[in-house]
This record gives structure tokens, C-alpha cells and sequence, in this order.
């Protein structure tokens, strides 16, 4: 596998390991809300609305206004700035992970998330699965049914390329419920504290896109070294001729 690949990959990884453990994080810590999901919230809103419970309602609303701020960001930074979005977003997921830790037990478990659905969606419009595969580091339905779907015509074709599909969508189901143990593992011995531990991870991936970004980088100097080279030749081949 290309280098520049094989961090990407692991930058994959790394990051639904993130996944896992925020939002199982979310799940033991915030009365069973799934931090990663939007799709639970809007169904909060509905209920609270029709059972007239506005105060709760309007939470949710800014935990939904919230994720929406956040992606808008990830189309809008790109657009004013030429900051690298994968640095940005794991400064995010850092700043939100040290939150979590300082908040209350006894504060609104929808409050107490707001840095979790601001992060995540970020994360998620950020990053894109590589080798051309459509994964998200924070979900885990897609990626089952696409490990699933790989994995039996693998089995019914023996094509190569479906296991190869089947090893990266398992191998990022293994990444994304390995956080969700530790972070389980951690909040059962250190309590809300134990979120901090996921700062290891995310130090992690900025040293991996660290280093994408210097693989990246080198092609383009070494074909501008062998441009200045080829010129050079060409201009001696010239002299030599005159």
C-alpha cells in the first residue's frame, strides 16, 4: 500500500475509534442519548412539541441548531480560509473532549452534549473514507451493511476486491466498538473523567495527518527538483549546440 494510503487508513480508523467512544461515552454518561445521532433528537423535538414540553423542546432545538452550525462551517471555512479542515476538526474534537470531562453529572443531558453535536458532525463532513469508499467514522449502520454485503459476495464470487472492501468496512466496525468498550471500560473506573483518555487518540490523528500531509507533499518537490533538473540539461544540451 502507498504511504500517503496507509495513513490515510489509519486516520479512518483512528477517527471511528473517536466515533465509538463519544458516542457510547454519551450513552452511559447522558440518560441513553446517542451523541453521534441527530436522528433521535428531531424525534425528541416531535415528542416534546406535541406533549407540550416546550422547555425540553427548545434544548433540542439547540443541540439540532448546533449540528447544523457545524456543518454549515465545514462548507464556509474552505470558502474564506485555506487552513487545512482535518487540523480544525480534531482541534474541535480535542476542545469537546476537555468539556465533557468538567461538566456536571446533574446538568441537562442535552446541554451537557452540545460540544458532542458539534464535533461529530464536523468530523463527519470533514473527513472522507479513503480508497474511495462511502464510510463515516461516527455511525455504525452503513458500515455493517457494506462489511456484510462485501463479506457474502466474497464468499459467493471469491473477487478480491470484495474482500478488500470487506477488511476495511470490518476493520472499521472493530475501530468504531473498540472506543465504545474502552470509553465504557474508563467511565465505569474514572467516571466523567474518563472521556479525557480519548484526547490519546485524537493526538494520534493529528500526528498521522501531520504526517499525510508531508507525504502529500513530497511528489510535488521531488517533480519540481526533476523539472529544475530537466531544464538544466536542456539548457547545457543548448549550449553545447551553439
Amino acid at each position: 500500500m502507498h504511504t500517503e494510503m496507509k495513513y490515510r487508513f489509519l486516520i479512518h480508523y483512528t477517527l471511528s475509534f473517536i466515533g465509538g467512544y463519544l458516542g457510547l461515552y454519551a450513552i452511559v454518561s447522558r440518560a441513553d442519548l446517542f451523541g453521534n445521532a441527530q436522528t433521535a433528537n428531531l424525534l425528541g423535538v416531535v415528542r416534546d412539541l406535541i406533549g407540550r414540553n416546550f422547555s425540553d423542546m427548545l434544548l433540542r432545538v439547540g443541540a439540532l441548531l448546533i449540528y447544523m452550525a457545524a456543518v454549515i462551517l465545514t462548507v464556509w471555512i474552505p470558502e474564506h480560509f485555506s487552513a487545512d479542515l482535518r487540523f480544525i476538526s480534531i482541534g474541535i474534537d480535542i476542545f469537546a473532549i476537555l468539556l465533557l470531562g468538567f461538566f456536571p453529572s446533574g446538568m441537562s443531558p442535552v446541554v451537557a452534549l452540545y460540544p458532542v453535536f458539534f464535533a461529530m458532525p464536523f468530523q463527519w463532513c470533514t473527513f472522507k473514507a479513503p480508497g474511495g469508499y462511502n464510510s463515516s467514522t461516527i455511525f455504525s449502520t452503513n458500515n455493517l451493511r457494506q462489511f456484510t454485503t462485501a463479506l457474502t459476495q466474497f464468499l459467493m464470487k471469491k473477487d478480491s476486491s470484495q474482500r478488500d472492501k470487506a477488511k476495511f468496512y470490518g476493520m472499521t466496525l472493530l475501530s468504531f466498538h473498540t472506543g465504545a468498550a474502552m470509553s465504557l471500560i474508563l467511565y465505569m473506573t474514572c467516571g466523567l473523567s474518563g472521556v479525557w483518555l480519548c484526547l490519546v487518540p485524537a493526538f494520534y490523528a493529528v500526528w498521522l495527518i501531520s504526517e499525510d500531509r508531508n507525504t502529500a507533499d513530497t511528489p510535488a518537490v521531488t517533480r519540481s527538483t526533476a523539472s529544475a533538473c530537466s531544464s538544466f540539461r536542456n539548457l547545457s544540451y543548448k549550449k553545447k549546440e551553439a
